[in-house]
């Protein structure tokens, strides 16, 4: 890319290549390395970077669940010992309601764990 300023292709294309470069440093390292939002202006761009030691977790999507599925959140502000049903599934989000006190939550998918 020779182009004198970042433009969201640009961006989206860094983003990709910086995936292929550290391809060879998580094979050497054992770990998984995460490029964080990135975030950018006409002439620098900038962002986080997370290195984890272990396999690469595999992230649910909306597509491995279905309605009246048991799940469970896994997060930090939410306890672990409770259980939800799926009751509505949308494009990028899961509607969970919780199976006791029937109180729902609108979660990613990635968050959800099946029971």
């Amino acid at each position: 890319m020779n182009s004198t300023k970042f433009t969201n292709d640009t961006v989206t294309q860094f983003r990709t290549d910086f995936h292929a470069a550290v391809a060879a440093l998580e094979k050497e390292y054992g770990c998984h390395i995460k490029l964080g939002t990135i975030r950018y202006d006409g002439t620098s761009l900038r962002s986080t970077m997370k290195a984890e030691k272990g396999v690469k977790p595999v992230y649910n999507t909306v597509k491995d669940f279905n309605l009246g599925d048991k799940v469970r959140i896994n997060h930090k502000t939410v306890d672990s010992g409770l259980e939800f049903i799926v009751i509505k599934i949308n494009k990028k989000s899961i509607k969970v309601e919780n199976a006791k006190t029937k109180k729902w939550f609108k979660v990613s998918a990635n968050l959800l764990e099946t029971i």
